[in-house]
């Protein structure tokens, strides 16, 4: 039999498990796997037109925040259906809930199990405080995005005090730890991500950008004038930093259909991760490198450009399986194949992530009844066939393309 292997299993369906997604998931109960479903179609329809995403991913600096800053005055209903702040109480057990336990939610910080009902051990969250712009009068100070339930000796330890990893700033990775045992052990993170992406939402909701505004604009929502001790976070090297290296937990998607529920509109930087580097590095003089996958796995989040500072990523296959071995160039790496976790750091150049897997021809024609092409390496259409195993036997030594419905393999005969 003629030596044949299969290289390189490109992943170009969309993102489907509940296995890919992070450090925070409920993955202890099948309602959770159906609202991550929901997640994928609410995200889907709501960024349309000239909000699409292959849109957004063409823009960057002030005119992707305006584009952004623009969708969010459009679709934010906060006032137009007359919410506020007080509204905030009962609406939580619904945008918070916790999948594994009725009528309980999880705290900020801590993802701690609270009672769902106002009273009973916890308060409001002021992400960007009070102090500093978001006073619970303003439109600002009650938007169900950024004010978040939180247990109230939690609250009281944060203060006002800006985020950052330096001895005078709030860390939620420092003393804070998640304390719900419905979480699985091993895939525990921190809150330092949906601390940045929070603050993220605020200033593209609410803040400027040239000339860039819509009518909910807070001049106190200004991130770049926020920054340091004084303000909200210690720098947007750090928020960049958190935002990339402790992605979008299924916590933070089931909210964010919630809050879309309950006010309109929704957080980028939770649907698509990749768009604050894209606002923020051309400005900030950040080298920016692009991100390649040729993996044998889907891939959540599937992030596009990078910094220096990296990311960390999950590759699942859609039989839930992970790449026995991953290659990367660009970047230092560390994969666990076991979780499919990939941790991305030290990144100085462009990064490609690969995984050649080496499999029979058995294994490359087990769904050789599906129609299927067969490229050279050129990328020359060389036959369409239903019997790839016949057409692979009668190939010369070589790279091929193979493409069966949404699926392409790069093969090598020899």
């Amino acid at each position: 039999m003629r030596n044949i292997y299969l290289l390189l299993l490109l992943a170009l369906m969309p993102l489907r498990l509940l296995a890919a997604i992070d450090m925070q998931a409920h993955v202890a109960c099948d309602e959770g796997k159906q609202a991550y479903t929901a997640y994928t179609a609410e995200q889907n329809k709501y960024y349309t037109g000239t909000y699409a995403y292959s849109t957004l991913i063409t823009l960057s600096g002030d005119e992707l925040f305006g584009r952004l800053n623009q969708l969010m005055g459009n679709t934010c209903k906060l006032d137009a259906w007359g919410l506020d702040y007080g509204d905030l109480r009962y609406a939580y057990v619904d945008v918070d809930r916790d999948l594994n336990r009725s009528g309980y939610i999880i705290g900020y910080y801590d993802g701690k199990q609270l009672d769902g009902d106002w009273g009973s051990g916890w308060n409001r969250e002021h992400t960007w405080p009070q102090s500093k712009g978001a006073k619970k009068e303003t439109t600002m100070g009650h938007d169900m995005q950024s004010v978040r339930p939180t247990n109230t000796s939690v609250n009281s330890s944060r203060g006002n005090t800006a985020y950052g990893e330096s001895g005078s700033y709030y860390d939620p990775d420092d003393e804070i730890s998640i304390n719900n045992s419905a979480y699985k052990k091993i895939n525990l993170g921190t809150y330092r991500g949906d601390a940045a992406r929070v603050i993220l939402y605020d200033y593209l909701v609410y803040g400027q950008a040239g000339s860039y505004k819509n009518g909910l604009y807070n001049g106190n929502a200004q991130l770049l004038s926020k920054l340091g001790t004084s303000g909200v976070f210690e720098s947007i090297r750090v928020l960049l930093k958190w935002h990339m290296q402790d992605p979008p937990s299924l916590t933070e998607m089931v909210r964010n259909d919630g809050a879309q529920d309950y006010q309109g509109n929704r957080n980028p930087m939770i649907d698509f991760p990749e768009l604050a580097i894209e606002i923020f590095a051309d400005y900030n003089k950040i080298t920016r490198y692009n991100v390649t996958y040729h993996v044998s796995a889907e891939v959540s989040p599937r992030y596009m450009h990078t910094l220096s500072d990296g990311f960390i990523t999950y590759l699942t296959s859609s039989d839930g399986s992970h790449p026995a071995n991953v290659e990367v160039k660009g970047a230092k790496a560390e994969y666990d194949a076991s979780l499919g976790r990939l941790i991305i750091s030290n990144v100085t150049g462009n990064v490609t992530i690969g995984s050649d897997t080496a499999t029979s021809l058995e294994d490359v024609s087990a769904d050789a009844n599906m129609p299927c092409e067969v490229y050279n390496i050129s990328g020359k259409l060389l036959s369409t066939t239903d019997d790839l195993s016949s057409v692979l036997e009668s190939l010369s030594t070589g790279l091929y393309i193979i493409r069966q419905g949404t699926t392409t393999r790069k093969v090598s005969v020899r």
